[in-house]
């Protein structure tokens, strides 16, 4: 494939992309369609087929595209020389603020039926989170005798419980807003230790 081919192509992947990102704030995701995505793209199906094997496959990539971009404004938003508890209340205010700027977008995690190959592309986002909160969380250790390094393991229970609570308030309506002094408060009380006063 020459550049200027793979450039076009790389062009047409990613106005499909944003076709789909577009056609779920128009309407949603259940109701969109390719015809509604091509629309958006400005492409044709025979277009979208070279691209996607359905609409479904596209979904797969916009959801694990959107989770890396979160992902790095996330980690830029968090001032690595702040003590934890900041760099807590940094991370979540930032990560709410973007969910609620793209309202239409987060609420397809609550979608019913969400397929396997979604699920799983949400799963591959929650370990995401979990190894860059295990960085952070070690790097923190390293220069404050308060924090204790976390496992990848705990780091996962506590951003996959965080995202579910996010997808059950996403599905009752509710505000994320009301919902960040409870993460925060929960992270914190996971990953700041405090030491007890000897006896």
């Amino acid at each position: 494939m020459s550049t200027d081919v793979g450039g076009v192509y790389e062009a047409q992947h990613a106005r499909l992309l944003e076709g789909l990102a577009a056609s779920i704030r128009e309407k949603g995701l259940g109701q969109t369609q390719v015809t509604d995505i091509v629309r958006h793209a400005r492409a044709s199906r025979r277009t979208f087929y070279k691209h996607f094997t359905d609409k479904e496959s596209c979904f797969v990539e916009l959801t694990n595209m959107i989770s890396l971009q979160l992902m790095e404004q996330v980690d830029q938003a968090i001032d690595r020389d702040a003590p934890p508890a900041v760099q807590i209340d940094q991370a979540i205010d930032t990560y709410i603020e973007l969910l609620l700027s793209e309202s239409s977008l987060t609420a397809t995690w609550a979608s019913p039926g969400l397929s396997e190959r979604v699920v799983i592309a949400q799963r591959g986002g929650a370990e995401r989170y979990a190894q860059l909160l295990v960085s952070v969380v070690a790097a923190d250790a390293e220069r404050d005798p308060d924090m204790e390094p976390v496992s990848f393991a705990r780091a996962y229970m506590v951003v996959s419980g965080v995202q579910e609570t996010i997808v059950r308030a996403i599905a009752h309506g509710q505000d994320l807003r009301d919902l960040a002094d409870e993460i925060k408060g929960f992270m914190k009380a996971v990953l700041v230790a405090e030491r007890t006063p000897a006896s």
